[in-house]
């Protein structure tokens, strides 16, 4: 019997270097150290090519280890797209490119051009055989659940299929679920009986595949896998016997034995994946009836992965710029490298990696991007402005820009900023993510906390938390936090029920339709937003109308927002302009001062009222500064996700919400505000520019 045994090793483009580094001491390095020492054991490795990147440049002795063990016969090198995207996500022309890059930087390094492929997330759909076979790959693994989700059971699954899109043919391997959850963590002996009893009932492969983190990065992993010895024990027990359990490439097998037949396999992923994919409450459904009666799993199909889109509009918009940069981008070479690297998967779609919830990786998408957007940028001073369905929503946005800013207006819901480009740092200050209930809240009160993690259980069946009650902060956005939200309150809402977004608001302004129109001059455009709306009164509607126009100058990194309040209200109301900016992180030199000194981004709480209020990120080299009509008072508070990840729950920063409040009395006529928002520089010094 054959045992192929394939290693992923990925990092997210985005990742910290100190990331990488505890990776590479925990797991990268030491598997290895342990493999070299087994020359009859044969390992088939990919590693994403931003990790593979930082390692050649950063360790060039694990480089020179892995060419020693390449040239010994005990490694095959995988490909896959350059900067792991799921290829369900991009074009196909960008999915051929980003393979062959990666092929031609194995080849490059490791003097042989890899053929076989890793399926990011596995995520395959149906025309996926011409991409990859157009890309010059021959063979791929994919998960036993895409084939059981066709009809096939578990004693089919020991071999490989062909299968084809448009004549395009490809080998196609089904890794088993037992050895993903068995290994590292099982003992040898459960391994040993599982193998055997294959054996013995004639099958002649099986395949493993899965991440490499999971050997020493995962919780509890470093001490099971490496200082119990669990890795050594279990290459000691493939080397012993031999006899009748031999590991071999992926290239050695298919060079040995024909396919066992022909498969189409549908949209499909690992089954964790199609469980997060889902709506909450069909995600808690779909999880408990695969975990309760785990014969069903044939029977039960989870979610598709595009829904992640739907799921999180913030993910959505990033992906439809992505895709709107990526066709023009083909016009030059460095904004298209910039483009792949943008397309990173782990920043669209969440399930117990931080992925979309982690500021830095959604930082790092929109940095590429916006750098792509400067290298296809006029040389010339320039001013645009457009109305359109730039996120493929159906129903247009509106875009401001010019050679220092891009803003992006949400005229579905309130007319609000959900993207403002400070194209000189290449920072998108408004990569704002809302606070939402995912289907795993429920568990967090019985959630231990993360020291407790012993190596015997995988990231999918332990319940950790980083620090305790973190119940205490599972409050739910019903709007998106964007920037230019408009709240129409009544005098009785507080600080705190605005926190906890659990109030009433009157006004139905935030979440409703703007109409737009768009004027633009020579040096100027001209965005005027309006909403014919109400002041509601049980269920009397008041009319009440917002109308709030924006412009941009040619040469400034400055928005002007003029505000025009009128109706027929005869109480005074409170109204808000709701701002909320991005940064990565809330510590460190971060901070805002509005006027009276320098106060951390978590503050919390009702402020006198400021004029001015200039925020300070020397780590994205920007500084917002938002100057206003006298307001009534300030409120402010930051944005803070609870969220999981591989070492467990974690409460995540994701923006500070700033809003200056003013006390509008109508019985005199319309009430005119003024708001200047301008985003300045820091220079290498930590200086202004």
């Amino acid at each position: 019997m054959k045992l192929i045994l394939c290693i992923h090793n990925h990092q997210p483009v985005g990742n910290m270097d100190f990331i990488l580094e505890d990776a590479y001491k925990a797991a990268y390095l030491p598997f290895f150290e342990v493999l070299k020492d087994f020359r009859d054991i044969k390992i088939n490795l990919h590693f994403s090519g931003f990790l593979f990147s930082w390692l050649r440049e950063k360790k060039p002795e694990y480089i020179d280890l892995l060419k020693k063990l390449k040239n010994q016969g005990q490694i095959e090198m995988i490909s896959g797209g350059m900067y792991e995207p799921v290829l369900s996500l991009i074009s196909e022309e960008d999915g051929c490119n980003q393979i062959m890059l990666h092929a031609d930087l194995m080849e490059n390094v490791f003097g042989e051009r890899p053929q076989g492929l890793w399926l990011t997330e596995r995520v395959y759909e149906p025309y996926m055989p011409r991409t990859i076979r157009k890309a010059g790959i021959t063979h791929t693994l994919v998960d036993d659940n895409h084939f059981k989700a066709v009809g096939l059971v578990e004693d089919d699954l020991f071999g490989y299929y062909i299968t084809e899109h448009e004549g395009h043919t490809i080998f196609i391997f089904p890794g088993l679920e037992f050895l993903r959850y068995a290994i590292p963590f099982k003992p040898l002996e459960v391994l040993d009986t599982y193998l055997r009893k294959a054996n013995g009932k004639g099958c002649d492969l099986a395949v493993f595949g899965d991440d490499g983190e999971k050997f020493g990065l995962w919780p509890g992993t470093y001490k099971s896998v490496y200082e119990e010895g669990w890795l050594k024990g279990f290459f000691e027990y493939l080397t012993e016997n031999q006899d009748w359990l031999k590991t071999v490439t992926f290239s050695e097998y298919l060079s040995e034995k024909p396919p066992k037949g022909q498969i189409y396999l549908d949209c499909q992923s690992y089954k964790e994946m199609g469980e997060w994919c889902l709506p909450p409450d069909l995600s808690k459904q779909y999880g408990a009836a695969i975990s309760e009666n785990p014969g069903s799993r044939v029977l039960l199909k989870g979610g598709y992965f595009k829904n992640f889109l739907v799921r999180y509009p913030e993910s959505n918009d990033m992906h439809k710029k992505m895709l709107l940069v990526s066709q023009p981008a083909n016009l030059d070479r460095e904004a298209k490298q910039h483009v792949y690297m943008a397309q990173c998967n782990d920043s669209y779609w969440h399930g117990v990696f931080g992925g979309l919830y982690l500021p830095h990786l959604r930082a790092a998408v929109y940095g590429h991007l916006i750098e792509a957007e400067k290298r296809l940028d006029s040389d010339k001073p320039f001013i645009e402005g457009r109305i359109e369905d730039v996120n493929l929503d159906g129903i247009d946005e509106a875009v401001l820009g010019n050679r220092y800013l891009k803003a992006y207006f949400y005229l579905k819901e309130g007319g609000t900023i959900y993207e403002l480009d400070y194209k000189p740092t290449t920072t998108n200050v408004m990569a704002n993510l809302c606070r939402r209930y995912e289907g795993y809240h429920d568990k967090i009160k019985t959630a231990s906390l993360a020291n407790v993690a012993d190596g015997t259980k995988t990231i999918h069946d332990m319940i950790l938390a980083k620090e305790e009650g973190l119940d205490r902060f599972l409050y739910n956005d019903w709007y998106r936090r964007a920037s230019l939200i408009d709240h129409v309150m009544g005098k009785d809402v507080t600080w705190e029920s605005f926190y906890r977004c659990q109030y009433y608001e009157p006004g139905d302004f935030v979440k409703e339709p703007y109409e737009a129109t768009l004027k633009k001059e020579k040096h100027v455009a001209i965005l005027s937003l309006v909403r014919r709306g109400h002041f509601w009164k049980k269920d009397r509607g008041i009319p009440l109308t917002i109308e709030k126009t924006i412009r941009l100058s040619i040469d400034e990194a400055i928005l002007s927002i003029d505000y025009r309040i009128d109706g027929d209200i005869k109480e005074n109301f409170l109204f808000g302009v709701e701002f909320n900016f991005s940064f990565l992180g809330s510590g460190g030199d971060r901070y805002m001062d509005m006027g009276s000194g320098k106060m951390p981004l978590t503050s919390k709480g009702i402020y006198r009222p400021f004029r001015k209020v200039q925020f300070y990120d020397p780590y994205q080299k920007v500084a917002p500064v938002i100057e206003c009509d006298q307001p009534t008072s300030v409120w402010t508070f930051p944005v803070e996700v609870v969220s999981l990840s591989e070492t467990g729950f974690e409460r995540n920063y994701q923006s500070t919400m700033y809003m200056p409040v003013w006390d509008i009395d109508l019985t005199g006529g319309p009430r005119y505000i003024h708001i200047k928002l301008e985003v300045n520089g820091i220079n290498s010094h930590n200086d202004l520019q």
